[in-house]
């Protein structure tokens, strides 16, 4: 399956789950067939803030409503709506509950389900080229990472994927190990003294010494894309709009959808983890986003139009590659089979500061 089709098929299994309503729970021997859920909603799809009228088949007396484990103030009440305010931490898919007492004392709970996009547009963010540095013009890029002053990078395609050192002056590669013809190279992130290197559609995850000797292999149950990681926890994407956070032994913590104001980004690709939020590569765009990782909003856009090489075909050799160097507060980005390697230095940043998760 290919990655366009992928995002897709993932896109509409939550349009699905979005457009489902699940069983009405209730002290009655009737099926669910024969009882219809007492609470619907017209839509499912609403902005963070936005109020949602609930529509009644029949009054509910003492209603109450939670969007996931929150209670939710009631800010109007009918025989025929309740109306409520969307108001949650976090953008993505969320069960909402409505449960009360019909007039014939029956116990009702409906669970309906309800998208929340971001209520923030992003802040166009810009930046500064410092400096321009030669890159391997045969690496399909698909991770960058600096560590303790070196650079890190994978690469892609089977029968060439590799995980590098390479000498950031002069582009040339200090040291490698290849991946095994089966395994397409993804992304890299080093965290405790150990380098992972996930692949694309082989659901596993290398992970090396310093040394570059194998440590120990991991599976996951996603696509492979992209890699970074805060202080305790690694964050993977798989192509569509979501974040999963993993242990450093790859168990699933937790995961986190991903929205600006026009409803979810997908393709989230190559990722960078820096001081609370994650910026991350949006494939086949030159765009990279700026992701606040308690809420799943995007807070801010880079758009890397300015940068794109003039001697390649850059709808195929995509922009792909960023790395974060903190001594420096400046970025390094590249792409696939790019001939350059770009550091750069954000002028502007979102005003709200964002807490780590």
């Amino acid at each position: 399956m290919n990655r366009n089709l992928y995002s897709i098929v993932v896109l509409l299994l939550s349009i699905f789950y979005v457009g489902c309503q699940t069983k009405r729970n209730d002290d009655t021997t009737t099926t669910e067939a024969e009882k219809p859920s007492v609470a619907t909603l017209s839509k499912n799809t609403f902005t963070l803030g936005d109020t949602l009228q609930i529509q009644l088949r029949e009054p509910i007396l003492a209603a109450s409503i939670s969007l996931g484990a929150n209670p939710i103030r009631i800010i109007q009440q009918t025989d025929s709506t309740l109306s409520i305010r969307a108001t949650s931490l976090k953008t993505g898919l969320h069960p909402l509950i409505v449960a009360g007492k019909l007039r014939n004392k029956t116990e009702i709970s409906d669970t309906l389900s309800v998208e929340l996009w971001s209520d923030f547009r992003p802040v166009a963010l810009t930046y500064s080229v410092l400096k321009q540095f030669p890159h391997q013009a045969e690496s399909f890029t698909q991770g960058l990472e600096f560590y303790q002053g070196n650079l890190y990078e994978s690469t892609g395609l089977n029968g060439q994927s590799k995980l590098m050192q390479v000498d950031l002056t002069t582009g040339a590669i200090k040291k490698s190990v290849p991946l095994a013809s089966q395994y397409f190279g993804e992304g890299i992130t080093i965290f405790r003294e150990k380098i992972y290197q996930l692949t694309w559609t082989s659901g596993v995850c290398f992970r090396y010494n310093m040394d570059f000797s194998l440590d120990k292999t991991f599976t996951y149950h996603t696509q492979g894309w992209g890699l970074t990681h805060t202080d305790s926890t690694l964050i993977l994407s798989d192509g569509t709009n979501r974040l999963f956070f993993l242990t450093p032994d790859f168990r699933r913590k937790g995961e986190l959808a991903v929205y600006d104001n026009l409803g979810p980004v997908m393709n989230l690709n190559e990722l960078e983890y820096v001081n609370g939020y994650v910026f991350a590569n949006v494939w086949q765009t030159n765009r990279i986003v700026q992701i606040d990782v308690t809420t799943g909003k995007v807070v801010g856009e880079l758009s890397m139009e300015a940068i794109l090489p003039k001697t390649i075909d850059t709808k195929a050799n995509v922009l792909n590659g960023i790395a974060y160097r903190a001594d420096e507060n400046a970025f390094y980005v590249t792409g696939k089979n790019w001939p350059t390697l770009f550091k750069i230095q954000l002028r502007n940043q979102p005003k709200q500061p964002v807490a780590l998760r």
